[in-house]
This record gives structure tokens, sequence and C-alpha cells, in this order.
């Protein structure tokens, strides 16, 4: 190999065009007039064939979730964690009582009705695969669709919510490996 054949290689074997489900811990993407660093990977398995990535992101003065599933097209939405105690005070107890979420749920005065129950495991990517957690999923809407709330379960009395809303992928741009 000579000196300049580094400079000769073939420059369409360069994958530049990104979409957003083949992010990777370190990818930097914009969104919202900000640029996002991808910090964790996590995959989800719904069973039935049904799989979903949710990527961390970072802009070094805010951290969101984006969710990304592909039914047909991709399905988007942003998180944010939220404290159980910010819903209802004894939706703790009320979930672990019965085993299952409530039907309807109170947040910042606004009523969401839950519209699914799913169960799945969930790994961290470069994770091995036997570390995978269990857990039990609940999504709320509220009454014009836009907004949703979901309250995860794994283990007995181990929780995480997460207020969130659909967006378009095209509202991600930039989209760059590190």
């Amino acid at each position: 190999m000579g000196l300049f054949s580094f400079f000769k290689k073939d420059k369409s074997a360069i994958k530049n065009d990104f979409t957003l489900d083949e992010l990777k811990k370190g990818f930097v993407v914009d969104y919202f007039m900000k640029s996002w660093e991808v910090t964790k990977v996590y995959l989800y398995d719904w069973g039935n064939n049904f799989f979903a990535r949710e990527y961390l992101l970072d802009s070094g003065d805010e951290t969101l979730y984006l969710y990304v599933e592909d039914d047909d097209g991709l399905i988007c939405s942003i998180w944010n964690k939220i404290d159980i105690t910010e819903i209802e005070p004894d939706l703790f107890k009320m979930i672990v009582a019965n085993d299952d979420a409530p039907s309807q749920i109170t947040y910042k005065n606004g009523i969401y009705t839950k519209t699914e129950s799913s169960q799945g495991h969930c790994n961290e990517e470069g994770e091995d695969e036997e570390t995978y957690t269990e857990l039990v999923n609940w999504t709320y809407k509220n009454s014009k669709e836009k907004h949703f709330i979901s309250v995860s379960r794994t283990g007995e009395e181990e929780f995480d919510v997460s207020y969130g809303e659909y967006v378009k992928d095209i509202e991600f741009s930039n989209i760059l490996p590190i």
C-alpha cells in the first residue's frame, strides 16, 4: 500500500445517512435547536417479535429519553423522568397492593387513562444478554392523546415514571457517529 493509497479509499462505502433506529452510544444528533449525545442505548423485547430501542440523550444541561419503535414506519416519542409521587401520592401502594395499575391517574390537574399494559425485557446495549431486566409497563394518555405517562415496574417495589409525547423522526437531524 502506497503512501497515497489511503486517500483513494472507496468513499461510497462510508455510511453517512443514519436513521433514529440506528443510533449507537456516542452518536450526536440535533433536536430542538440543541446537539444531544447518545449516552446509553436500551433494547426492549415486548414479545411476539416486537422490539424497540430507547436512547438516553444528553445536551450538557438537559437529558431526555428518545423511544423508537418500528411499526410500518418509525414511531418516536420523547420522555422525561418524573417522580411517582407527582402523579398520585398512593400510586406506588395501589400498584403493589393490586399487582396492577389503576385505570386512571391524575398529573398536573389532567386526567390520564390507561391505554396499554405490556410485559417485556430490557437490556442495555453492550451488556451481557443474560443481564436483562423483566418489567411491566403501563401507558396512560390524556384525552387529546398528545401527552403520555409511562409507569414501569421492575421487581416488587422499583418504579420508573416518565412523561412524554410523540415526535416526528424528521425533527432530528445531523446524526453523526463519533
